[in-house]
């Protein structure tokens, strides 16, 4: 026989189902639980959270509809009402069992927490970090904002956020059924394996040549993670990788991509070279301008003859080179 709580569950459920807030969805973590469930809230419109797609976590008791269900953030907002370590939003009726009420619904409670992203209460805060930044420094704190929307879509985007352990609150004299909104530490143990995984996964050295980076095969089985991970899709990446690649060979070869000279460049080109010709290499039409060049040499400081007999040689070289030249080939 089902319990009166599975029984207003399974109501509040429906009545959701049947007509759902704007940006509000909502599933269970289990088909075969009935008291865990994950809603996804969206920022709302024409406010600093629009766009912005935050996962919470709900857990009822036997206890529904006496006392409120626990909610707790997965996606957890830098705002001075949630409390970052923990993820528990600082709302009076779910902290405060006195001032719950059997008529309010799960409806009304995601609404209201849809509702507290923009409209944060000052006296109830929570994360102090965040009231004093956007008391003094608006701008940077609507940059915060910004970056939490952000990191909200890349979450949403494929990444599973593990469910967080069961929190159960006591009051100041250590009785259940108070919850204040205070900072709360929470600890998890971590496994020497997968402390060893995380830091293998970002080290930049390696204690053997064939071991392998974890962090990287999982990217390649799952190109969600990749995404989530660096922002971009393994296509986008590959492609800005190909455009570094190539703005790296032009820098260091240089472009081997070759224009083809049209008519006017060739015969610039042709009129350059005969020029260069008739500066350095002077015809010689008789034996009477090959003594007088010889002459000129032995002045310049040429004083034998194997240095004349050495530059005439030269001079013979590079007129059999400039003769050789292929005009087809300047076109290049």
């Amino acid at each position: 026989m089902l319990s009166r709580a599975h029984l207003l569950i399974e109501k509040e459920i429906k009545k959701l189902n049947v007509s759902p807030p704007w940006g509000i969805e909502i599933k269970p973590v289990n088909d075969d639980n009935i008291f865990e469930w994950t809603a996804k809230v969206k920022g709302l419109k024409n406010t600093p959270w629009e766009g912005g797609i935050f996962q919470i976590y709900i857990k009822f008791d036997e206890h529904f509809h006496e006392r409120p269900p626990q909610v707790i953030f997965q996606t957890i907002p830098f705002h001075p009402n949630v409390d970052m370590r923990t993820g528990r939003p600082c709302i009076d009726f779910l902290d405060n069992f006195n001032l719950w009420h059997p008529s309010y619904s799960l409806n009304m409670i995601l609404v209201t927490v849809q509702t507290l992203l923009s409209n944060p209460s000052m006296e109830n805060a929570i994360n102090l970090e965040a009231l004093k930044l956007m008391r003094q420094s608006p701008h940077t704190y609507q940059q915060l904002i910004l970056e939490c929307v952000k990191v909200s879509q890349q979450i949403d985007a494929g990444n599973k956020i593990p469910m967080y352990p069961d929190y159960k609150a006591k009051t100041a004299n250590g009785t259940d059924g108070h919850r204040h909104c205070t900072a709360q530490s929470h600890v998890t143990k971590l496994s020497f394996n997968d402390y060893l995984l995380t830091w293998q996964s970002i080290a930049t050295t390696k204690p053997r040549e064939n071991i392998q980076n974890q962090l990287h095969q999982l990217q390649e089985r799952y190109p969600q993670l990749q995404k989530i991970h660096l922002g971009l899709t393994k296509e986008e990446v590959q492609e800005q990788m190909k455009g570094q690649m190539e703005e790296y060979h032009q820098l260091m070869y240089g472009s081997f991509t070759r224009k083809v000279k049209d008519g006017k460049e060739r015969s610039a080109t042709l009129a350059r070279i005969q020029q260069m010709r008739k500066i350095y290499l002077p015809p010689r039409h008789s034996s009477a301008a090959h003594e007088h060049s010889s002459e000129q040499l032995l002045d310049s400081g040429i004083t034998t003859r194997e240095g004349v007999d050495e530059w005439e040689k030269e001079v013979d070289d590079l007129v059999l080179w400039t003769d050789k030249l292929d005009a087809a080939a300047i076109d290049t």
